[in-house]
């Protein structure tokens, strides 16, 4: 039978289940160390402090912390999914700026033409809000529905709140600004479509949390090999598919200076490790598999000479 346990009592610190559920599904050993090292010391530590209390070296800290920050940071809700912070029009304002502003209503018969039907009060509002709420120009958004219709065919009201939302987020609001965006978006077609691929999306219909990141990839010079990796890293140390987790990554990659594979594996030597031979490909899970359990029996052995040399007195 297992051996039980039974923890002595003495001075409490109060652990949050879901940090500790989390940490459990990782399995990350260090991130589990670290955090009771955090909160043995009031909620906050030291990084080289912590460091040598746990015994970790700086790249093990660091890889340590960073899935730590990942799993307590709180979840940011994005612009797209508060419907609710849009003003509330009435029926009577969307008949009045459909009748008295042009701009507005030029909106509203060009997207009747993509459509093929008379709007609905709820397509009126949602062309009304990008127009007066997101501030998009009329020339914009008529661009956007153009935009829409070439590309999926039929355009649903989602489709143009989502697309809405996300041009205003990144400051796409004249005609300018959307047919240059457009210009790149052509020329980038195909590099996206691989990044989503390498992310496991479908390039069709690319979820908003995976157009962020593959705008992220884009806008950084990220290569979609070096998504891929991202993506491996991922499901190896969370377990799961989690895109907040790979835009970490992603974010830490960049701040370090580094964007493609070689570069990458050339910073951090348990991927290079990983990838072996083949550094301008994707490293795949079996391949990670092997070396995370090389690394484990490395920290094992080292742990054994250590425990072994405190015992002899060393």
């Amino acid at each position: 039978m297992p051996t039980s346990v039974l923890l002595p009592e003495g001075e409490l610190r109060v652990a949050r289940c879901d940090t500790l559920d989390k940490l459990i599904a990782v399995g990350d050993g260090d991130a589990a160390l670290l955090y009771l090292y955090t909160l043995r010391h009031g909620g906050t530590a030291d990084g080289k402090a912590a460091a040598r209390a746990l015994h970790l070296s700086a790249e093990r800290y660091e890889r340590a912390a960073f899935t730590l920050n990942q799993l307590t940071a709180p979840a940011v809700p994005q612009k797209e999914d508060k419907p609710d912070a849009a003003p509330q029009y009435t029926a009577d304002e969307l008949r009045r700026a459909r009748l008295d502003d042009q701009r507005f209503a030029a909106v509203c018969q060009s997207a009747e033409g993509v459509l093929g039907r008379t709007l609905t009060e709820g397509q009126l509002r949602c062309l009304l809000t990008a127009y007066d709420h997101l501030g998009l120009s009329a020339e914009a958004i008529i661009e956007l529905l153009s935009y829409l219709k070439g590309e999926k065919g039929t355009v649903r009201l989602a489709d143009i709140r989502r697309e809405a939302y996300q041009w205003a987020d990144m400051g796409i609001v004249t005609a300018q600004d959307a047919q240059q965006y457009l210009s790149r978006r052509v020329n980038e077609k195909p590099l996206s479509e691989a990044v989503y691929k390498a992310l496991g999306a479908d390039p069709a219909q690319p979820a908003p949390k995976e157009q962020r990141v593959c705008r992220f990839a884009l806008a950084h010079g990220f290569p979609p090999e070096a998504v891929a990796l991202a993506a491996a890293r991922t499901d190896k140390h969370q377990g799961h598919k989690s895109l907040d987790y790979t835009l970490g990554i992603l974010r830490r990659w960049d701040e370090s200076g580094v964007h493609t594979v070689s570069e990458i594996t050339a910073l951090e030597p348990e991927i290079r490790a990983a990838v072996g031979q083949t550094a301008a490909q994707p490293t795949d899970s079996a391949t990670l598999a092997a070396w995370e359990q090389k690394w484990e029996e490395s920290r094992r052995e080292t742990r054994r000479k250590r425990l072994e040399a405190e015992a002899s007195g060393i």
